[in-house]
C-alpha cells in the first residue's frame, strides 16, 4: 500500500517532467531547422549576437522583420521569436523586447518606468518572480548573448 502511494504522489512530478522536457526538444529541434533560414527568403536570420549593448539591443523588437525578437533578463539576452504570438510587435509582451526587461517582469509591470530600472531595490517577493521568470527563459528560449555597458 505505501509503495502503491508512493508511485501515486510521485507521478504528477514525472508527468510535468515528461511534458517540460519535450517542450524543450521541441523548441531546440525548432531552432535547428531555422538555423539555416536567412533575411533572403523572408525568415528571420538565426540569432547568436554574443555580447550587445542596450543601444544595439533596441534594434530587435520586430520592427525589422529579417531580425529576432530579443528580450534580456539579468544582463542576459533571450531569442523570444519562437513565442511571436507573445512578443511579436502585435503580442500582448512586445513592450518587453529590445531591453532588459527584469524590473518590468518582476514586478509584473507595463509601466515604463519600470522597463528602464534597475532591479537592486527590489522585495524578496520581487526577486522571486524574477528567478522564476529567468528559469523560464532558460528553459523556453535560446541563450543568444549578454548585455554589455
Amino acid at each position: 500500500m505505501t509503495t502503491s502511494m508512493l508511485v501515486l504522489a510521485a507521478l504528477p512530478v514525472l508527468i510535468s517532467w515528461w511534458v517540460m522536457r519535450r517542450e524543450k526538444k521541441s523548441v531546440e529541434e525548432k531552432q535547428v531547422k531555422e538555423g539555416g533560414e536567412t533575411a533572403e527568403n523572408g525568415k528571420r536570420a538565426p540569432s547568436h549576437y554574443g555580447n550587445l549593448t542596450k543601444e544595439k539591443l533596441k534594434q530587435f523588437t520586430g520592427k525589422d522583420t529579417s531580425k529576432p525578437l530579443l528580450v534580456g533578463i539579468k544582463g542576459k539576452i533571450y531569442d523570444v521569436t519562437p513565442g511571436m504570438e507573445f512578443y511579436g510587435p502585435e503580442g500582448p509582451y512586445n513592450l518587453f523586447t529590445g531591453k532588459d526587461a527584469s524590473r518590468a517582469l518582476a514586478k509584473m509591470s507595463f509601466k515604463p518606468e519600470d522597463l528602464a530600472g534597475g532591479i537592486d531595490d527590489l522585495s524578496q517577493s520581487e526577486k522571486d518572480i524574477l528567478y522564476d521568470w529567468e528559469q523560464k527563459f532558460k528553459m523556453k528560449y535560446k541563450y543568444v548573448g549578454d548585455i554589455v555597458d
